[in-house]
Order: C-alpha cells, then structure tokens, then sequence
C-alpha cells in the first residue's frame, strides 16, 4: 500500500531546457561586454587580411603597385575602409571608468551596462562590417590588377646643371633618366641627346635599352660640356610611346617634358 504523504519523486528536466539555460546564462551583461572585447580584438588583428589581399596573396611583387586606374581606386577605398574599422574597434575598447557607481544599488548597475552597450556595441559593430567591407575592397583590387593588361610604360626625367665655381666657356651638365616597362620581352627603348648649338644638331649621347625579366628597364645619361645657349634635344622612345623635352641651356630656360603616341 502506497503512503500517500511520501513525496513524488523528482522529475528529471527536458535536457533541450537545460540547453537553453546554459545559453542563457551566457546573455547576462558582463558576458556581453566580454564578447564586444573579443570581437574588437579580432577586427585589429585581422587587418592584417587587408595588406595581403593588396598585394594579391603575394603574387604582386613589391615596388610594383598596380598601375591600373581601377585597382588603385579599390586598394585606396579598402585602406580607408580598414584604418576606419580599426579606429572603431579601439573606440569599443576605450575603458570606462565610474567611481562613483554604488553596485548595491541595481537601477545604478543596469544604467551603466546600458550606457555601456551604447558606447561600445555599436562601433564594435560598425568595426566588423567595416573591415568585411575593406576585404572584399582589397580583394577586388587585387582581382583587378592580376587581370587587368599589363601596358607599357615610358617616361622620361632631365636635368641641366652647372658646376659651381665653372664658367659659361665650361658648359652645362645634361643629365636624362629613362624608365622603361613592357609586359614583352623583345620590346625595347631608346633614348638620344642631341644639342644643336647653331651649326645644327649634333648627337651628344645614344643608349638603347631592353626590359629585365621583370619587365623593367632604367637607364641614365650624363653629359658635360653642352655650350651655353645650345639647343637641347632629349628624346625616349619605346613601346609606342615618345617621351621629350626640348630646351636651352641658358638660366631663364627649364626643361619641361612631354609624352604622347610616338611619332611616326
């Protein structure tokens, strides 16, 4: 015969509930504001991301930046979008101090987890999309320099000098640097100083140049005694393109270049 006073035995709770408790008990404020600190943390050490994506997962080589308009636009709005997420995550992070919070006192408390959440939940936030944005930013750059057609480029930079102490009867230094790249190796530039000093034009310096395996190619030319008052003639031709400064060796004439499709 069963005693009616004996208690019941318990009853084992749905382990689903129990699921849910432990996750519960995971939302309570100080959790929260822990999470906030991990994922800002993750922001600042994930920049990194970004770089690598510019530089196309290592296959851009360095010194080589992308020369293509569109990717540099993208690499440039990827670094904004990066420096703003972290900029953001350190904000989340800024420690906050009250002194004058009483923890006995519970309406006090919950006013600083909110005012808490409010200053620190939305840049966290803002920090991740953020640097979401500055990934995919990068990796379209990236994207778009490794496919874009590497073109030739051509340009030109020249130089008049003259010695201190020397006299007009010593003449001018002529100085003219020549950068060459081309995607084909048998493409090739050249570059001619001529000076024309009323006699017609005589040729002071010839060099003929050829792309590295890099597709690059530099050369430099010097030379001295050019007469003062002589006409000089630098041209650079490579590629399809010509580059030229035409001027006078006299202090009240520079040398200014110019580029365009190459003549002829």
């Amino acid at each position: 015969m069963t005693d009616p006073a004996a208690p019941s035995a318990a009853v084992e709770p749905d382990p689903r509930v129990l699921a849910w408790r432990a996750l519960a008990d995971d939302l309570t404020p100080a959790k929260s504001l822990a999470r906030i600190d991990v994922a800002t943390s993750r922001v600042v050490t994930n920049v990194t991301v970004v770089g690598s994506l510019l530089t196309g997962l290592g296959l851009l080589a360095a010194g080589q930046p992308a020369t293509d308009v569109a990717a540099r636009r993208l690499a440039v709005a990827g670094v904004v979008a990066a420096v703003l997420a972290v900029a953001c995550a350190l904000t989340a992070q800024t420690v906050s101090i009250r002194s004058g919070l009483n923890t006995n006192n519970l309406v006090m408390v919950k006013e600083w987890y909110r005012t808490q959440f409010r200053r620190r939940a939305y840049p966290a936030r803002a920090a991740t999309v953020l640097l979401l944005v500055a990934v995919v930013l990068a990796g379209g750059a990236a994207v778009v320099a490794l496919t874009a057609p590497d073109g030739t480029r051509l340009s030109l930079g020249v130089s008049a000098i003259r010695l201190a102490g020397s006299t007009a009867s010593d003449g001018a230094t002529v100085t003219a640097e020549v950068a060459f790249r081309s995607p084909d190796p048998d493409a090739g530039a050249t570059v001619t100083v001529t000076a024309d000093g009323g006699g017609g034009p005589v040729m002071l310096a010839h060099a003929a140049l050829t792309p590295a395996v890099e597709g690059t190619a530099s050369r430099t030319l010097t030379v001295s005694g050019v007469p003062e008052g002589a006409t000089v003639d630098v041209t650079a031709v490579g590629g399809g393109r010509q580059c030229r400064a035409t001027w006078e060796t006299s202090d009240d004439d520079r040398p200014v270049v110019t580029c365009g499709p190459a003549e002829g």
